[in-house]
């Protein structure tokens, strides 16, 4: 096995819902990759829950941090992202994976890993950019919708994208809008992971063999 086989990659995830967990659980099962943090949030976000109740998902977050010594920390305000900062600034990471993360991540997060910063985003780029994708691609009768995986940039997903993968709608007329949603976020849920994966490898041979 080549050093670079066997190199260990560092990697901080920040990751939100089932889809983050998924991703996580994935990189974690990989021998070369070590997930030395992990950010997610804690409570609902404002615009569906003003009262800000506990994420449903959030005591999953922390079985897995817990089962698998991995820092846990939670950032629910803008002015929460200084812990993020400050922990970029004193650890070092070959990638930088953001799943379902809520606020925009400044460069000197994003610009000091080694190999490069990805995220995962449900929606064809730049076409669909921003938030509820998949809503808007069913308001405008789209046939498929896109899991994009890309490289972070100072803007919302305005990073070349790397990978994506394209799933049929199948859109249910007997449902509503919502629900139609709500369904084709749980049959995307694997392309995650598997965005995720194949990105890093793509990054690590564009860095060791030039591919």
């Amino acid at each position: 096995m080549s050093d670079i086989e066997s190199k260990q990659y560092a990697c901080l995830v920040l990751a939100g819902r089932n889809h983050g967990l998924e991703t996580l659980k994935k990189i974690n099962e990989i021998t070369n990759y070590n997930i030395i943090a992990i950010f997610t949030h804690k409570l609902n976000p404002k615009s569906i829950d003003i009262k800000q109740k506990e994420r449903d998902d959030f005591s999953d977050y922390e079985k897995f941090a817990e089962t698998n010594s991995v820092p846990l920390y939670t950032i629910d305000k803008l002015d929460e992202k200084y812990i993020l900062d400050n922990f970029a600034s004193q650890h070092n990471y070959d990638f930088l994976i953001s799943v379902s993360w809520r606020y925009l991540i400044s460069p000197q997060v994003f610009s000091k890993s080694n190999l490069g910063s990805i995220n995962l985003h449900r929606g064809a780029l730049p076409k669909y950019a921003g938030v509820e994708p998949i809503k808007r691609a069913l308001q405008n009768s789209e046939k498929f919708i896109h899991v994009s995986c890309h490289h972070i940039s100072k803007n919302f997903d305005e990073g070349k994208v790397i990978f994506k993968s394209i799933h049929p709608t199948n859109y249910d007329i007997s449902k509503s809008i919502d629900d139609n949603v709500e369904r084709l976020k749980k049959e995307i849920t694997p392309y995650f992971p598997q965005l995720t994966i194949k990105s890093l490898e793509f990054l690590i041979d564009s860095k060791y063999h030039g591919k």
